[in-house]
């Protein structure tokens, strides 16, 4: 976590108590909430991606739907907790941080998207206290603002959420409201890391060509939806030799999926007389969470070829 325009001062402990590990993490796991499509209208300032709560239940801010392999990122979880004696009326709002390691849009300054993912005012009875369910793995900047229990003033406090705290680790920030101030506490505690597990695996072969003489063996990995996806060009004798997905392993000691695309018997009996080059598709599915590093090896006459690897940023 990091801190930004306390008006206060802020504690942090490491999450030993029971609180920090609460049932809302296996909630979502379990109901994974539907968002309400009728409250993402932002015409009239209401939120747009915050579900809406049943009595005491938490507000939703995002889609676990759209969060892969849920069970490795846990939710934030924000309280706002009123310790002081008379009821108040706050105003909530939470944006993206923006960034988020995306880099720049092209002309050198920094592409941000500061949309208001909610922006609400929240009720909260003396001596007790709202949760917020910060859903999707981003970084947050969420800003509270608040009148005195005598109503002579206001005070405003900015936190900022940081997007690493969401990997196998739960997280909690707590605004409490006072007559002497604002005060934040964020507090977090590791969980065991799912380890991955190859699903399914499928190759998908495109029609061979003669090769010209800029073609030669390549591939890009890619990871989307709890996959991963390599498109790639493999050199073969001919233009009619087949493809086959030789490996799809992973390694737990290195966190290496290893992907390997071999080369096949030709598979008519009359073809071109040329040096060829095959597309293809390769799809990984998988359980647990994205590996840390993908290799892709291309297998021809025996002979495996690191063809190239990525890794895999969570930004």
């Amino acid at each position: 976590m990091r801190r930004r325009d306390l008006l206060a001062g802020t504690t942090g402990a490491i999450c030993g108590l029971a609180g920090c590990t609460g049932s809302t993490f296996e909630r979502l796991q379990s109901e994974r909430p539907d968002i309400d499509d009728e409250s993402a209208d932002s015409s009239d300032g209401t939120d747009r991606d915050a579900a809406e709560p049943e009595a005491d239940d938490p507000i939703v801010v995002g889609d676990p739907d759209e969060v892969p392999f849920l069970a490795a990122h846990p939710p934030h979880e924000l309280e706002l907790r009123n310790e002081g004696e008379t009821d108040r009326t706050i105003s909530v709002e939470i944006t993206t941080d923006g960034d988020d390691g995306g880099g720049s849009d092209g002309d050198g300054s920094d592409e941000r998207d500061d949309d208001a993912l909610l922006e609400r005012d929240l009720d909260i009875a003396a001596g007790e206290a709202l949760e917020l369910v910060l859903v999707e793995p981003r970084s947050y900047a969420v800003t509270v603002t608040a009148s005195s229990d005598d109503g002579t003033s206001r005070s405003t406090v900015t936190d900022g959420v940081d997007r690493r705290p969401f990997d196998c680790t739960r997280s909690r920030t707590s605004i409490a409201l006072s007559e002497s101030g604002v005060q934040t506490e964020s507090t977090s505690t590791s969980i065991p890391c799912p380890v991955p597990e190859v699903t399914d695996a499928s190759l998908t072969v495109g029609e061979g060509e003669c090769a010209g003489r800029t073609d030669g063996d390549g591939a890009t990995v890619e990871f989307a939806d709890e996959a991963v996806v390599v498109d790639g060009d493999i050199g073969t004798p001919t233009p009619c030799h087949g493809l086959s997905l030789a490996d799809a392993a992973y390694d737990e000691g290195g966190d290496v999926l290893t992907v390997t695309v071999a080369v096949g018997e030709q598979e008519a009996d009359n073809c071109t007389d040329c040096l060829g080059v095959v597309d293809y598709e390769a799809r990984i599915d998988l359980s647990g969470r994205y590996p840390n590093r993908v290799e892709v090896h291309h297998r021809s006459d025996e002979e495996d070829q690191q063809i190239t690897a990525a890794e895999y940023s969570a930004d």
